[in-house]
């Protein structure tokens, strides 16, 4: 081969080397970026799941301190006709 057979051959090979490392970058660039759509996504669900959970507890919670909230008595009728109720 000749100089200039070389040479074109060594320019083909920096091209093939370029375009094979911009794929890569190109290719890296895209799973870096669908991670982080994904991430987002699963924050927006979790974050809604959260607060559909913190909800639900604080109704819980709500109908747990009715239940120990004392209650007065029912009074029966004779009841009524002792001074105090007793």
């Amino acid at each position: 081969m000749d100089a200039a057979g070389e040479r074109a051959m060594m320019t083909r090979r920096g091209l093939g080397f370029l375009i094979a490392a911009g794929c890569l970058y190109l290719a890296g660039l895209g799973f870096l970026t669908g991670m982080v759509v994904e991430r987002v996504r699963f924050d927006r669900q979790r974050s809604i799941l959260l607060q559909h959970l913190a909800a639900t507890q604080e109704r819980l919670h709500t109908h747990l301190m009715d239940l120990e909230r004392p209650r007065p008595a029912a009074r029966r009728g004779d009841d009524a006709e002792r001074p105090g109720g007793q």
